[in-house]
């Protein structure tokens, strides 16, 4: 077979960029190469391409083609398939064969190319899809040719989607320990590590505790903390380890610790599949244990397409369970909006948790919880500024009032409201300080009644009319 013949076969190449590579996968191996129609199980893969069939039905043949000694002719069948038909999943299957000591060089162009179509972006909310796969192997690849720093990309691109995943995991690992026995800092170069920059050495067992758990991947930082994906060796399971970054003197950091516990005590008292459960605290690392979990915030759900207008009802009810605990607790949230409401894993229809009680009240009465330090100085009141303006009750915005249930009844509505409108951002008007903001009459006329119903409760301007 030549590379004009199998030119021939199909005309000129579309200049898809799986199609460019596949000419040079001809240019490669088409010389020489048996033809379809001198091999009639070649022929008949050659078929089974040309009608598209399913990648389950020709891996089995590609095998046996392989074994026969045919592989050659089969990846140039693959190869002319794709320049016709650029289906990126037969390119997943050839990039495989040409990375098995091939011409690796020819399999790294096919996963870019890959990875820059947009049929492979709009899968990597499908966990083991293109998306995933690609970058594994890149990131395998280019960890096993020495090049530990793009590698690591790789495994972070997947990592960023299911930090779960096993094998990215371990190829990280390996990516940042071959950065560190050169010398090289980590904190740079990954997509999330950067968020170490700042933070005072934490790697040793003293410092950070890790007598218990061993510390992963950063997956975020706010103003005092920092979180991070952690392995617990004593229950064997992952978690989210939240560190408090001291403050800038003694009594900042007095209060900054006395507060991020406050928290710890707060969520000890809740119990609710819809809250983010404590899981341990150990004041004397700064450090408390959550549950894990991988799907990121309500937003970032939204922005992903994995939550949308059609899971208010589930979200609603989930929400109103968690709330329903909270305040069972004795607690007031007082920051109920998106980014405080996490996603337990990044696959759509997955549950919510309701998270970050940085700024919940409790009433100052309430027992500490054992082992946690306790510090009435911390409680600042349910009427102390708090919260996110777009999602404040009407009585809090004029600092009139004191939070309470029905305030924070009132954020989950502006929460809920912006599900229903997504993709279009709430109104300007819940942006402004304004004594006359009337919620409900942002609700869109032509939402289902039972929607109507709901928010229009949630979010009347009286406290006590609110319910869900």
């Amino acid at each position: 077979m030549t590379v004009a013949w199998a030119q021939r076969m199909i005309g000129g190449a579309p200049g898809h960029p799986l199609a460019t590579v596949a000419d040079a996968v001809l240019a490669r191996f088409a010389d020489g190469a048996a033809r379809p129609q001198e091999v009639a199980r070649l022929g008949a893969f050659a078929d089974a391409l040309a009608r598209g069939a399913a990648i389950a039905e020709l891996e089995p043949e590609l095998r046996a083609l392989s074994h026969a000694g045919f592989l050659r002719g089969a990846m140039v069948a693959i190869a002319t398939s794709l320049r016709a038909d650029p289906r990126p999943e037969l390119a997943l299957v050839l990039a495989r064969e040409l990375l098995d000591a091939i011409d690796v060089e020819l399999g790294l162009r096919m996963l870019h190319a890959l990875l820059s179509l947009p049929q492979t972006d709009a899968s990597r909310w499908t966990k083991g899809g293109l998306h995933t796969a690609a970058n594994l192997l890149l990131g395998e690849q280019l960890l096993e040719r020495g090049d530990p720093a793009a590698a690591l990309r790789h495994f972070d691109a997947v990592l960023a989607l299911d930090i779960d995943h096993r094998r990215a995991l371990r190829g990280w690992q390996q990516a940042t320990g071959a950065l560190e026995r050169r010398g090289v800092a980590v904190g740079r170069p990954g997509r999330g590590l950067a968020l170490l920059d700042g933070l005072e050495e934490l790697e040793t067992q003293d410092a950070f505790g890790l007598a218990r758990y061993e510390l992963g991947r950063p997956l975020g930082r706010g103003r005092h903390a920092v979180v991070y994906q952690a392995f617990d060796r004593h229950v064997g399971r992952e978690v989210a380890i939240k560190r408090l970054i001291e403050g800038d003197g003694r009594s900042a950091s007095r209060l900054l610790h006395a507060r991020f516990f406050d928290e710890a005590r707060t969520l000890a008292r809740v119990r609710s599949p819809y809250v983010v459960a404590l899981l341990d605290a150990q004041p004397r690392h700064r450090l408390i244990a959550l549950e894990l979990c991988t799907g990121g915030n309500l937003r970032l759900a939204l922005r992903r397409g994995l939550v949308g207008p059609a899971d208010l009802p589930r979200v609603a009810a989930e929400l109103r369970a968690a709330l329903a605990a909270v305040h069972a607790a004795g607690a007031i949230h007082r920051d109920v909006k998106p980014a405080n409401i996490l996603v337990r894993t990044a696959f759509r229809g997955a549950q919510i948790a309701l998270a970050d009680f940085g700024v919940a009240a409790a009433a100052p009465t309430a027992t500490a919880t054992a082992g946690l330090p306790a510090d009435p100085t911390v409680w600042a009141g349910p009427g102390a500024q708090a919260g996110t303006l777009r999602y404040l009750a009407p009585e809090l915005r004029r600092g009139q009032a004191h939070a309470t249930e029905a305030s924070d009844r009132f954020s989950a509505g502006v929460v809920l409201l912006e599900l229903l409108l997504h993709p279009a951002g709430l109104p300007a008007a819940l942006d402004r300080i304004d004594d006359d903001l009337d919620a409900t009459a942002l609700i869109p006329p032509d939402a289902p009644a039972p929607t109507r119903a709901l928010l229009g409760a949630l979010l009347a301007r009286d406290p006590d009319a609110r319910r869900w």
